[in-house]
């Protein structure tokens, strides 16, 4: 196989999975409708600059969080998908089934460990340590909750994608998925 028909297998195989993920998505979007919490999640988390309500980003401005937190999200959707070929074996299946929920729990626990740095800096920060609005040492702080946000999103949006992959290619090796010509052939013999 040539470097442009792989490169082309490669995009091919990328868009198939982009649309199943964009299928998924607008399903699970209508589903939102019955789970109020989904469509909240983005205003329940606290994340405002210092002198707004609950506001403590100081350094760190809300919007270079938020840029920060989707380009390593998009990072962590492309490393995902090129582990695609490990979906190959039932064995790495189950594993990748477990890296799912291990991605979830800690998608979860770093959610918990940035609320509890966030509330802990909002309530101790300026009176009791004495931090006043523009110290360096608030970084301290800052830094912890960006690394928390970033990690929520990012293993959470990699849990989901697992999970996506799973289904997509699993169906697509049961004979069910997108109809890849030369591949259908290597996916049955597999």
């Amino acid at each position: 196989m040539s470097d442009s028909d792989s490169e082309n297998r490669y995009l091919q195989e990328l868009k198939e999975f982009l649309t199943f993920l964009q299928n998924l998505w607008g399903l699970l979007a209508g589903i939102s409708v019955f789970f109020p919490l989904s469509s909240i999640l983005i205003h329940a988390i606290p994340l405002r600059a210092y002198g707004t309500e609950n506001g403590v980003f100081d350094h760190l401005a809300p919007a270079l969080i938020t840029t920060i937190a989707t380009l390593v999200t998009l990072f962590v959707v492309m490393v995902t998908f090129a582990s695609r070929h490990q979906l190959q074996r039932p064995m790495q299946r189950k594993a990748m089934l477990r890296n799912a929920w291990f991605s979830f729990g800690a998608g979860l626990s770093s959610l918990l460990a940035y609320l509890v740095i966030h509330q802990v800096y909002r309530e101790y920060a300026w009176e009791p340590w004495g931090w006043g609005s523009g110290d360096p040492r608030k970084l301290l702080a800052e830094i912890p909750l960006l690394i928390s946000y970033v990690l929520f999103f990012s293993l959470l949006t990699r849990a989901f994608m697992l999970l996506g992959m799973i289904e997509f290619f699993g169906k697509e090796r049961a004979g069910n998925g997108p109809d890849r010509g030369n591949n259908s052939q290597e996916t049955t013999k597999q």
